[in-house]
């Protein structure tokens, strides 16, 4: 037979031990309780110092407001706080702590010492408690603010002591955390000695931009770009990086909400959308933003250590985070807007004229034919658009366009037209001597200030990357990249009514069975994309038709990396796989590393590249265009 317990009331000590468990679990649960009543008083600057990673020593000193002896008598005591006056007030905060438990939880499994003092007091408070016991109360010196010191932390908790980290990682938590605070209020100067080392320092100027130079470096904050929308019921401002700019995890990741950091699954998973087509799966984006809303729409009292908040509606935030990450990132060359560019008539392109016109442009001879060595014939059939440069008399009627003829991408060809001739590097220097006539090979676009500038290509590098200028800056482009992003802009860009072509023989592809059943399930998401596939056995699948930018001759392997992806990944929702079906038609139907491209074709996908919303990488996250400012070339010549 059970004999029921007597029920007791926990003393005070007992019960802020056990509220400890909650508040602090490791060194920078410490530290973050400390800065945040930091903060709360005002302060513009704040001190942290620690020792063996803050298991040891941890002292914050700030120069806030202060406590009168009053105040810092009560401010020890469980459940005493001036954030709050009423439950009501949970609903209306400002503050980052408000709960009261915080300085009675640290003191109680620490050796706590408090020291505050007003500005308008002649003496300083001091207040010292060991595992709970206050031992002294008393006056004394000491400036303006409040520094807490907290020693031997966990020291009466062994079983807690036990589950702390090594002192190195303690410390780097406590680093992390700093940084994250540093960012959320630009405004306050904050300094981190670990070990009589100085690890973390900030300006305090009240710039978001040097915040996070002086955390992160001025690698990082080259590469960013500036978030900035304020719609109806949310503001977001802060800074993501540029797609190139990724990290193995989301540490880089920071998030505000009305000054308080938080994680949040939502906002992440916004930054993931955000960034899809842009950047690898395994790396993560730049990101530090702040998220101003109504704080009646909010409740940030669902976590013991205020890490999480719950939001009234998830999607007005998830939507409002999106927009504003998309502006940022939909701001091709440097986040500087441009103009729809096309491809002038060869009618205003005299460098463009066919040999039998005989100039390049007024007083430009055009390079002999003989002095560039012709390529060896290549034994393939003629493609139909061969001759997409052709120039067609005016005499002539054009024929009329027909669908399938919109989407025919331009063709890259390895077999450079006769009438235009690939220079040699030193062709090409000895004609861009002449300024005047260069002009007429020029791709230009506007920017904010309607201020136009020129890029034009000069030349390949191995038949890969394409070399091009501006007035002041160069430009290197991976011309596999550039035509994977130009082409997958064009399927996004076309949703669901990707055309297809109909192949004159059906293909038959031997599978396994496995992966016939995985086809079958999915045969209505191929077919939205151009592609009609069909069990035709056991192990025998049938392809009636591709999408038109995918040619015949490649699309057994296409068909085969479609199986191959959808067995490694199982489980794959509908948007996942025209996502990544996306990637691999855009790769399938991009020209290829060691084609040769002659001017003009190096010049249309410049201009074509410049047109999409994301010049800088391709799909899958790699760069396809890299700049170098005549600033940076200089310096890599030490000529500054």
């Amino acid at each position: 037979m059970t004999v029921s317990a007597e029920v007791k009331l926990l003393d005070q000590n007992t019960a802020n031990q056990i509220a400890a468990g909650e508040v602090v679990e490791k060194p920078a649960s410490v530290v973050k309780e400390l800065v945040e009543n930091a903060l709360d008083a005002g302060a513009g600057k704040i001190d942290v110092t620690i020792f063996e990673g803050g298991t040891q020593y941890i002292r914050v000193a700030d120069d806030g407001s202060g406590m009168t002896e009053a105040n810092a008598k009560l401010a020890v005591l469980r459940h005493a706080t001036s954030k709050i006056r009423a439950a009501e007030d949970l609903m209306s905060l400002h503050t980052l702590g408000f709960r009261g438990e915080a300085l009675p939880s640290i003191a109680s499994v620490s050796n706590f010492q408090l020291l505050t003092r007003p500005a308008d007091e002649e003496f300083a408070t001091s207040i010292r408690i060991d595992g709970g016991e206050q031992t002294e109360c008393q006056q004394t010196g000491g400036q303006a603010g409040t520094t807490v010191i907290v020693e031997n932390l966990f020291f009466n908790v062994p079983a807690r002591r036990k589950f702390l980290r090594t002192n190195a990682t303690e410390g780097r938590y406590i680093n992390e955390l700093l940084t994250r605070l540093a960012l959320s209020r630009p405004d306050v100067r904050f300094k981190l000695v670990s070990n009589d080392k100085e690890v973390l320092s900030t300006p305090g100027n009240g710039s978001l931009f040097d915040a996070i130079t002086a955390l992160y470096g001025k690698k990082v904050s080259d590469e960013l770009l500036k978030v900035d929308f304020t719609g109806t019921d949310v503001k977001i401002t802060g800074y993501i990086g540029k797609p190139t700019l990724l990290k193995g995890t989301r540490q880089w990741q920071t998030f505000m909400v009305n000054g308080r950091i938080i994680n949040n699954r939502m906002m992440s998973k916004a930054i993931d959308h955000a960034y899809q087509s842009q950047v690898p799966k395994s790396g993560f984006p730049f990101a530090v933003l702040m998220v101003e809303v109504d704080t009646h729409t909010i409740d940030v009292n669902v976590h013991p250590q205020k890490s999480e908040i719950k939001f009234s509606d998830d999607s007005v935030i998830y939507k409002a985070m999106y927009k504003a990450l998309t502006d940022a990132l939909t701001k091709p060359m440097s986040a500087r807007p441009q103009q729809a560019l096309d491809l002038l008539p060869d009618s205003e392109l005299a460098v463009f004229k066919p040999v039998g016109q005989g100039i390049i442009t007024d007083g430009m001879p055009l390079p002999k034919q003989q002095s560039v060595p012709k390529p060896a014939p290549v034994q393939q059939p003629k493609p139909a658009y061969a001759d997409i440069f052709k120039t067609v008399p005016a005499h002539e009627p054009q024929p009329e366009p027909v669908q399938s003829e919109v989407w025919k991408q331009v063709e890259y060809t390895c077999t450079p037209p006769k009438t235009e001739p690939v220079y040699t590097i030193n062709e090409v220097r000895e004609e861009f001597k002449k300024q005047d006539e260069v002009a007429a090979n020029v791709i230009g676009f506007t920017d904010t200030n309607n201020e136009t500038e020129s890029i034009w290509p000069i030349g390949q590098v191995d038949k890969t990357f394409i070399i091009a200028q501006s007035e002041d800056t160069l430009y290197l482009i991976d011309q596999h990249a550039a035509h994977e992003r130009i082409l997958y802009d064009k399927f996004v860009n076309a949703h669901n009514n990707i055309p297809a072509q109909t192949m004159l023989m059906p293909l038959y592809i031997d599978v396994s069975a496995h992966d016939t059943e995985i086809i079958e399930k999915h045969r209505e998401d191929f077919s939205r994309l151009g592609v009609d596939i069909e069990p035709a056995g056991e192990a025998l699948l049938r392809v009636s038709s591709l999408p038109a930018d995918i040619k015949a001759d490649g699309a057994e392997d296409f068909i085969r990396e479609i199986t191959k992806m959808l067995s490694e990944m199982k489980n794959i929702s509908p948007s996942d796989l025209r996502q990544n079906m996306l990637h691999m038609m855009a790769c399938k139907a991009a020209i290829k590393a060691g084609e040769v491209l002659n001017m003009r074709q190096m010049r249309q996908l410049i201009i074509d590249l410049c047109n999409t919303e994301h010049p800088f990488t391709c799909p899958h996250g790699r760069p396809c265009m890299i700049e170098i400012s005549s600033a940076e070339l200089y310096k890599m010549f030490k000529r500054t």
